[in-house]
């Protein structure tokens, strides 16, 4: 079968999840249940506590009783939820022997795996374009508490600085020193403005776009107190007409801070709408923490808006951690201020503390969470947003008022009979409008491939499966890396054409570096036509798709994303990998293969055609290549001195198939050192097998133990009669499955 390099793209961007605010009621008279009606269903998490803040999770439908715009609504749809939390056992640290010598083990990752979506989703958006160094290392101390303590097993925690791009999902417990890694890198990007002649950005908001006399008022007394001299000052001499009438000089500096901190809310506000969007097909208690010292309100803004119809379909709360604790003193009385403000302002001065915030506080009530603030042990806040995901009501109504006219719709929700509860849910929604602009995506942005690509789980409708191979050093600490994946073409619609199997399908790859932030991308469409024959073939081995990065050493996370043109359908994989050090002695990713490249000609090629595929029929050959580096070399002849010997066995029991011993690999003539090994299938009864192989530098006894499994299975029967043979190797390297060639 002809195997080519295809080549892919991709775009992604990591983001995150909505606020909450609470509502304090008694209770309520109960409803019975019905099935959801054409009408969108608008569904609402609700958290019911007792007055000592401990969860109420005994409550059933006709206890609830749900109001929209003050009318009553008959609830379609109830569930509870309760997160069972473990008991944690101490950890006992012990003195052991020295662990054994790591094996190092290709992964494969699939979209067909099922996946563990038991646990609790949050969000934490770590606002570093709204945190500032004076903050930013409370809040990292807070997080990593957070993360250590109040999370568990089967929770998915997804952490976005909106600032720096960078993005990292995992499932806990294991992924715990991933996130905590991504945290450490995150720096404050906030620089405070702390000049005489600042403006808050509450007040260079209402003067810019209101030309609010009052503000400005109130300013024009401020710079009068520090001595800043303006435009209106020169003049007027302090006249009391210069706090009445539009100075340059002001309206200037509210321009230039308006914009600025436009520029930073547009930045924190769209990676939260794009995260709340990635949840929308994600079931389960959903929470997005916004870690920030808080932005203004700021109605010009349709983000707002856009992040709680966001928050809507998600049904996720956003809980908002301010960053500034409690503060003895306003900024501007700080001791940088030589004068305090005028007495009549000094109020003013107290009130800035929440308009600064304003806009943050608003999302998180409006989408059923909280706010923390005024306190100064944010690890104690962020408990008590974990205590609250953990029981919860999930309840969904039919909207009587079903016209589509843009407006908000508000939300009660009541338990009468039980007195002495509090209900925290969102106070309501933006109804759909038959007016509304649907919104540009940016250029060479796909909406549905945007979402699929922020999202934290994969998408199995299409299966996919997806590995990384690590080559050698191109340039300077950095490697040549191959992502290789391979599509099940069953997945596919194809129609025929002139007797060709004819389907397409466009598709995004994307390799982000953990460390930074930083991402690789490539999309691509694909056009498919192919006999029937080969579409046989590729029914059994699936569809290749291989691209190449140049990329330093670090953790990475490789995604796919791609879509069936004809039915829209999507299938997306994530795959986690880590390129080492280059400089040390290495050995690159194996290649395990039963077929070879080919060339544009389609003329058999000299390396193996990189594969994820872990599946092989009886009767091919199976071969493995790899390449070693940063071997030490003989002074006196410049060559390195390397060994290696291998085993395939069964993983039943680990009875041998074939075996070889140690034995040198020999160098080119620059010293270049490689090996391919390969052994006849036909032994090999269908089952689970390892290939282990242990390579040993000689000169500097530095060893590399190395580990890949495989299986092998029978060929299906239309596709044994119907498929050509694989290009292979020359026989001459696989006669007997002892053999191998160095080369």
């Amino acid at each position: 079968m002809t195997r080519k390099i295809l080549a892919a793209s991709f775009a992604l961007f990591a983001v995150f999840a909505a606020y909450a605010d609470s509502q304090d009621t008694d209770a309520a008279e109960g409803s019975s249940l019905a099935f959801p009606t054409e009408i969108e269903q608008v569904t609402v998490d609700v958290v019911v506590t007792d007055k000592d803040g401990n969860p109420i999770n005994d409550l059933s439908a006709v206890e609830f009783e749900i109001q929209e715009d003050g009318k009553r609504q008959t609830i379609t749809s109830f569930e509870m939820f309760e997160v069972q939390v473990p008991d944690r056992e101490p950890v006992e640290v012990a003195i052991e022997a020295p662990p054994p010598l790591p094996v190092q083990t290709t992964k494969v990752s699939s979209n067909t795996d099922e996946e563990e979506r038991q646990g609790r989703t949050f969000v934490i958006v770590f606002d570093d374009v709204h945190l500032t160094v004076f903050t930013a290392q409370q809040a990292k101390q807070a997080v990593a508490n957070f993360l250590k303590n109040e999370t568990y097993e089967g929770d998915r925690v997804t952490l976005v600085a909106p600032g720096s791009g960078s993005w990292w999902t995992t499932i806990m417990p294991d992924g715990l020193d991933d996130l905590m890694d991504t945290l450490e890198q995150q720096e404050a990007l906030l620089f405070p403005d702390m000049e005489k002649d600042r403006l808050s950005e509450y007040e260079a908001m209402r003067i810019h776009l209101f030309r609010d006399n009052m503000i400005l008022d109130r300013v024009m007394r401020r710079y009068a107190t520090f001595q800043v001299l303006t435009v209106l000052g020169r003049e007027s001499k302090h006249s009391r007409n210069m706090f009445t009438e539009q100075d340059p000089y002001v309206t200037s500096k509210a321009a230039e801070t308006y914009y600025a901190a436009t520029a930073r809310n547009h930045v924190t506000l769209g990676a939260i709408k794009r995260a709340l969007n990635s949840l929308v097909r994600i079931q389960g208690r959903k929470s997005m923490i916004l870690v920030s010292e808080g932005f203004v309100y700021d109605t010009s803004l349709r983000e707002f808006r856009d992040i709680l119809t966001a928050a809507r379909k998600a049904n996720t709360a956003v809980y908002f951690l301010n960053t500034t604790g409690l503060k003895g003193v306003a900024t501007i009385m700080d001791a940088e201020f030589s004068q305090l403000p005028s007495q009549e302002d000094q109020g003013f001065a107290f009130a800035q503390e929440y308009e600064r915030s304003e806009g943050s506080v608003s999302i998180a009530s409006d989408t059923g969470g909280f706010t923390v603030r005024n306190d100064n042990d944010l690890t104690l806040g962020l408990k008590r947003i974990a205590d609250e995901t953990r029981a919860y009501y999930l309840i969904g109504y039919n909207p009587t008022n079903t016209t589509r006219d843009g407006k908000f719709r508000k939300i009660k929700v009541k338990v009468p009979h039980r007195r002495g509860t509090k209900i925290r849910a969102r106070k309501g929604y933006y109804a759909p409008s038959d007016k509304d602009v649907e919104e540009e995506s940016p250029v060479g942005t796909d909406p549905a491939f945007q979402i699929a690509l922020d999202s934290p789980y994969n998408v199995p409708d299409i299966p996919l499966r997806m590995t990384h191979f690590v080559r050698e050093e191109t340039f300077l600490d950095t490697a040549k890396v191959y992502i290789a994946a391979e599509v099940d073409i069953n997945g596919l619609e194809f129609e025929k054409q002139e007797g060709l199997d004819v389907a397409a399908v466009n598709f995004l790859m994307v390799a982000v570096r953990r460390e930074s932030g930083e991402y690789f991308r490539i999309d691509q469409k694909m056009d498919l036509k192919l006999t029937p024959e080969t579409r046989a073939e590729l029914s059994r081995t699936w569809l290749p798709i291989v691209r190449d990065f140049d990329l330093g050493p670090g953790h990475y996370r490789a995604k796919l994303v791609l879509r069936d043109k004809a039915t829209d359908r999507l299938g997306t994989v994530i795959h986690n990998f880590e390129i080492p050090d280059l400089a040390a002695f290495r050995v690159s990713t194996p290649v395990l293969s039963d077929m070879r490249e080919t060339s544009s000609e389609g003329l058999p090629g000299d390396r193996l055609a990189l594969m994820a595929r872990r599946e092989f029929v009886p009767d091919s050959e199976l071969f493995c290549e790899f390449h070693v580096y940063g071997a030490t070399k003989l002074a006196s002849s410049g060559m390195p001195r390397v060994t290696m010997a291998y085993e395939v066995r069964r993983s039943s029991d680990g009875g041998i198939l074939s075996n070889e011993a140690r034995s040198l690999i020999l160098p080119t003539d620059v010293g270049g050192l490689s090996r391919m090994i390969g052994f006849p299938l036909e032994w090999a009864p269908p089952g689970d097998y390892e290939l282990v192989m242990s390579i040993r530098d000689e000169l500097s006894g530095k060893r590399i133990e190395m580990l890949e499994p495989f299986s092998v299975v029978e060929a299906p029967a239309a596709a044994a009669e119907q498929a050509p043979p694989a290009q292979s190797p020359p026989a001459q390297t696989a006669q007997a499955p002892a053999e191998s060639t160095g080369r």
